[in-house]
């Protein structure tokens, strides 16, 4: 059973993966890479991700081991700490390859143990 916590948490880890999908579908990376407001659209939500996940006690995350938390709050970090230097490639692979699994894992989380 998860805390009402932890529900907060991953009700709202989902609201910043669908954001992240809504600007990212169906965006060429062209278009990506010339979009200063997207990239920054993007960029504040993986930043807020990572602050949620911060927020999880190691108890979750040691139950909860599907998804790589650790590594979330590290681009979290690149993120806040290193916006001149933000690795672009990066960031748009994370919004391809890693927000949807991300977003399914959590919805998972609360279908299950609610």
């Amino acid at each position: 059973m998860l805390t009402i916590k932890e529900q907060g948490l991953l009700r709202n880890i989902i609201k910043h993966c669908e954001k992240i999908i809504e600007k990212t579908n169906d965006l060429s990376r062209e278009k990506f890479d010339k979009d200063e407001d997207v990239v920054q659209i993007i960029c504040f939500n993986i930043l807020q991700i990572g602050e949620l996940v911060k927020n999880f006690e190691p108890s979750f995350i040691a139950k909860f081991n599907e998804i790589p938390w650790r590594q979330i709050k590290g681009m979290r970090d690149k993120v806040a700490h290193g916006y001149g230097t933000i690795d672009l490639d990066r960031v748009w692979d994370t919004a391809q390859r890693d927000i949807k699994p991300l977003l399914y894992y959590c919805q998972k989380i609360i279908s299950e143990n609610v």
